[in-house]
């Protein structure tokens, strides 16, 4: 490694975890401004809001991250140019392409890395810091680990879903619980009963009526005990809380994915944000590139234009990548369309800016 390339990685790295660290902070410091009415209303201690955001920080470091790598492309190699130094590489037959590499390398190390992360760690962490909102904060009961679940919502397979008014762990039954099938999207039977067990083999249904819908009509046949050994659930199935995409891996996503399909469920939502598992990481390497071909510009960015710029990039990168997301998930534009469109749009535009700056 060659002396300028080790220099320039230093002060990428340095410049980075300022980068992050100012950000976390902003981003904490507004967010607590915004909510502290709601920590107050609900009586919430010091230590519990303090350890909220001791969860968040990981996610936080992710949502920032591109923005810091953006701003440690432009300050590092902002400073060369200032002081002349990337002109005399230039002038002496050294692309731009050759000089920016260290920083190239380190936003693909940064997005395989932020990958892995997304992959193994942050779900955890995005879970605790739910369950801490929701349970020490707002005093609601705990997701896991309760007897009693309520207002139990499961997506079966075969076109199934179930709805009941609780689940009880322990004997493995539904409480007030209504089953509706579907055929091709249209509704071809309905079940409901006071209640239903599983007696080791089977569910059986406990005092209700199934509703046949066909094309000549609806037929109702009421029971007091109906087995029904069709039925691809388990009691473990209902055990499980469903989470937010954003508390799931790709793998877990992958599955939910799997059996909503099944079930006959849409499911474009849920492919948006598992595409976009993997297409965020790799704005860090997006804007690494738009960092380096800003700061050769011929007119020296300053650390004040840096910054401003850093923002403006950044806020518009942010609203384009929602606005495609918002377009997936109502089935407007193809899901993997929908995660890519930010990043196709900033990978042209960071392809141009670096092309031009070669010449």
């Amino acid at each position: 490694m060659r002396i300028h390339d080790r220099y320039l990685l230093v002060d990428f790295w340095r410049n980075l975890a300022i980068g992050l660290i100012a950000f976390a902070v902003i981003y904490i410091t507004v967010d607590v401004n915004e909510k502290i009415d709601d920590y107050i209303d609900f009586h919430a201690r010091i230590a519990d809001v303090f350890l909220l955001y001791a969860y968040m920080v990981p996610w936080i470091l992710v949502l920032v991250m591109p923005v810091a790598v953006l701003l440690a492309a432009l300050f590092s190699l902002g400073r060369l140019s200032r002081l002349g130094e990337l002109t005399a590489f230039i002038a002496s037959g050294t692309p731009l392409t050759r000089v920016a590499s260290p920083i190239i390398v380190s936003s693909v190390v940064i997005s395989l890395a932020v990958l892995a992360y997304g992959e193994f760690f942050l779900p955890q962490a995005n879970r605790k810091s739910e369950e801490i909102k929701e349970v020490r904060i707002k005093g609601e009961k705990r997701r896991q680990d309760e007897r009693y679940r309520d207002n139990v919502h499961y997506q079966g397979e075969r076109g199934r879903t179930y709805y009941a008014q609780r689940y009880d762990v322990e004997l493995k039954a539904l409480t007030n619980v209504i089953v509706h099938e579907y055929r091709d999207g249209t509704l071809s039977r309905r079940i409901d009963a006071k209640r239903a067990y599983w007696d080791g083999i089977q569910w059986i249904f406990v005092e209700g009526a199934a509703r046949t819908f066909a094309a000549d009509g609806e037929r109702v046949a009421t029971f007091s005990k109906l087995e029904l050994r069709d039925l691809a659930e388990r009691p473990e199935d209902f055990m499980r809380e469903e989470i937010a995409p954003d508390e799931m891996n790709v793998r877990e996503l992958r599955r939910y994915i799997d059996r909503l399909r099944r079930s006959g469920g849409p499911v474009d939502k849920y492919l948006v944000d598992l595409y976009f598992k993997f297409s965020f990481p790799f704005t860090n390497l997006i804007f690494a590139m738009i960092g380096a071909a800003l700061a050769s510009a011929k007119r020296k960015p300053s650390m004040a234009t840096g910054f401003g710029l850093t923002l403006f990039i950044s806020f518009t990168y942010y609203g384009i990548i929602r606005i495609g997301q918002a377009l997936g998930h109502s089935g407007v534009i193809p899901p993997l369309a929908s995660a890519w469109l930010g990043n196709v749009v900033f990978l042209a535009i960071g392809g141009v800016l670096l092309y031009r700056a070669n010449q």
